[in-house]
């Protein structure tokens, strides 16, 4: 069996969706269609009941997806087995929200690499509810996300570091542009929000509907990137971390709005699944991650390494 295809076979059955799981991927819808034709092929069953309004997995694909945790936890150990005085090898699966690959782990990566150089890093780009639950269903090791303390009954939880939010504009905009649109209860501007399961979206909304304001008009994009890029250019304006926008704001394309306190905490966060034994590199991964989270804004609670690297 090929289990490369189990990973697509894992994201479809959670999003109940191959579009959205062939976005969540990086693949095309094509690909992900065949891959799945693969694997329907090998078990000499369909996966996926299509009949209906929503996706649903067959009894065949039920018992595959209960089968394909355990499958992919054993191949990411085979993978794991390094040769003699050679250093671990393999793949490591992890995920990441935007930001955090733009930034964050950059350096983290890089001293990763330094550390494993013959583990091959696959890491995923979702918005934090896809990555939470990639974790939750095996289908990575690790993952990072920016959001409000996390309490989950199947994951462990490291934070790493308080992350700043706040809402940006061009340089040319009035610094009290949306405080103005607060007192009036209506925001002229256009708001470009993060796409539907970001949590910065599910706060932005929050905070507005909280305060009786609603965006004259909005734009929805999935690229934090394609949003920055579009605030620069005074397109609109926009809620994000503070350190995915500082170099743009030293180099005076955006600015800071005068705004409320969000009273939500974001935090930097690294998930591990509760009761799975994690790699070699996985192990090293973190140990990188929290060392470098000495140079952030830490937070004052945060939990001992044993926490998250411990044997199930």
């Amino acid at each position: 069996m090929e289990t490369r295809f189990l990973t697509p076979f894992r994201t479809i059955a959670s999003l109940e969706s191959f579009t959205l799981a062939a976005r969540q991927l990086g693949y095309s819808q094509s690909t992900v269609s065949a891959q799945i034709r693969s694997l329907e092929a090998e078990t000499g069953a369909q996966l996926f009941d299509r009949t209906g309004r929503k996706l649903r997995l067959t009894d065949t694909g039920t018992r595959l997806l209960e089968l394909s945790e355990n499958i992919l936890s054993l191949e990411t150990k085979v993978r794991g087995l390094s040769s003699e005085g050679s250093g671990p090898s393999g793949e490591l699966r992890i995920a990441a929200v935007e930001s955090l690959i733009v930034v964050r782990l950059r350096n983290i990566l890089a001293t990763f690499r330094e550390a494993c150089p013959n583990v091959c890093v696959s890491l995923h780009n979702s918005v934090c509810v896809e990555t939470v639950d990639s974790v939750v269903h095996g289908e990575v090791e690790l993952a990072f996300v920016i959001m409000p303390p996390l309490r989950h009954p199947d994951l462990d939880v490291l934070p790493l570091a308080t992350e700043e939010m706040v809402f940006v504009a061009s340089a040319n905009a009035d610094d009290d542009l949306l405080l103005r649109a607060l007192a009036c209860g209506r925001l002229e501007d256009c708001f470009i929000f993060t796409e539907q399961g970001c949590t910065y979206r599910i706060v932005v909304e929050h905070f507005f509907r909280e305060r009786g304001v609603i965006p004259g008009r909005r734009m929805e994009m999935w690229s934090m990137d394609a949003i920055r890029r579009y605030v620069e250019s005074g397109f609109g304006i926009s809620f994000m971390p503070r350190m995915y926008v500082e170099e743009a704001i030293r180099r005076g394309a955006l600015k800071i709005l005068k705004a409320p306190r969000i009273e939500e905490t974001f935090c930097t966060q690294l998930l591990r699944k509760k009761r799975c034994d994690l790699s070699f590199a996985a192990c090293e991964l973190v140990r990188i991650a929290q060392k470098s989270a000495g140079g952030w804004d830490l937070l004052e609670t945060q939990p001992k390494p044993e926490n998250i690297l411990q044997a199930r």
